[in-house]
C-alpha cells in the first residue's frame, strides 16, 4: 500500500516530453488582493518544495527501468521497477563489495582472542551492523590449513585451522549453496531502505553469495587440497555466545612452495 501511494504521488513528477501542465481552480484565489498574494506565495512554495524532492524521470526511461538513483521525498526511484539482483550484484562486486570487506578484514586469531576477552567491545570495534539488535558482521583474513572437506550436502564446507594446532577454528563455506547474508550486511553502502521490499533485499544477498560460487570457489576441488595451506579473506555473522564460526570466503589462494 505504501509503495502504491509513493508511486501515485510522485508520478505527478514524471514528465513526458519535458512538459508539465498544472491548473488551479476553486476559491484559492478568492478574496481581496492581499489575501490572494499570500495564498499564492504559500501554494507555490509548497509546490516548489515537493517537486524539488521528487525524482524526475521520463516515461521511456521508466519503461526500461532507468532512473537517476535519487530516491526523492517518498523513496521513489524508477530503477526499482525493473530490479535485476544478478546484474546489481555483479556491478557492485568489484567497486563496492570487495573493497569494503578488504578494508575491514582483521586477522582471524586476533579477532577471536578479542571476542573471547570482551565480546561487546570487540564487536563494536571490529564488527558492523545497521541497527541495535542485529547480528554483528565481521571480515577476517589469515593463513589456515584445510583439515577436512564435507560435500555431502549442497551447503559444502571445509574445516580450516588458523592456529595450526590441528583443531577446527572455522568452517569455510565452499558451496554450491551458501547460508547467511553477511556479504550484504557488512556493507555500509547497502541498506534495506534502498529497496522496494524485503524480497528484493533478500534476492541481492543470494546473488552476492552466488558470486562467491561463480568467481571464488568455482574452480577449486577442496577435497584435493586437504593438508594444504590457504590464504583467506572472508566474512561471517556472529551473535552472543556464537558457536562454530562459519565463514564465507571472498578470496582464496594456496600457499605453494
Amino acid at each position: 500500500m505504501l509503495d502504491a501511494l509513493r508511486f501515485a504521488v510522485c508520478k505527478s513528477a514524471v514528465f513526458k516530453q519535458g512538459t508539465l501542465k498544472t491548473k488551479f481552480r476553486g476559491s484559492l484565489f478568492g478574496g481581496d488582493m492581499r489575501g490572494q498574494i499570500r495564498t499564492r506565495i504559500v501554494l507555490f512554495t509548497v509546490i516548489a518544495v515537493f517537486f524539488a524532492s521528487c525524482t524526475v524521470v521520463r516515461h521511456e526511461d521508466m519503461a526500461h527501468g532507468r532512473g537517476t538513483g535519487d530516491d526523492g521525498l517518498f523513496g521513489f526511484s524508477a530503477r526499482e521497477f525493473n530490479f535485476d539482483p544478478e546484474q546489481h550484484a555483479a556491478e557492485l562486486w568489484e567497486p563496492v563489495i570487495l573493497p569494503r570487506i578488504e578494508s575491514m578484514a582483521v586477522d582471524f586469531n586476533h579477532l577471536m582472542t578479542n571476542l573471547a576477552s570482551n565480546e561487546d567491545e570487540a564487536s563494536r570495534r571490529y564488527g558492523f551492523r545497521f541497527m541495535e539488535g542485529n547480528l554483528f558482521n565481521f571480515a577476517v583474513k589469515g593463513t589456515a590449513r584445510i583439515l577436512s572437506v564435507d560435500t555431502t550436502s549442497m551447503i559444502g564446507n571445509a574445516a580450516i585451522d588458523f592456529s595450526f594446532d590441528g583443531q577446527t577454528d572455522a568452517l569455510m563455506s565452499i558451496g554450491p549453496n551458501f547460508r547467511g547474508t553477511a556479504i550484504r550486511d557488512i556493507q555500509d553502502a547497502i541498506s534495506a531502505n534502498d529497496f522496494v521490499n524485503q524480497v528484493e533485499f533478500a534476492r541481492l544477498a543470494r546473488e552476492l553469495n552466488n558470486r562467491v560460487r561463480d568467481t571464488v570457489v568455482n574452480d577449486i576441488d577442496f577435497s584435493q587440497h586437504i593438508g594444504e595451506e590457504i590464504e583467506v579473506i572472508a566474512v561471517f555473522s556472529h551473535g552472543r555466545g556464537g558457536g562454530t564460526i562459519e565463514i564465507v570466503p571472498v578470496h582464496v589462494s594456496f600457499n605453494r612452495e
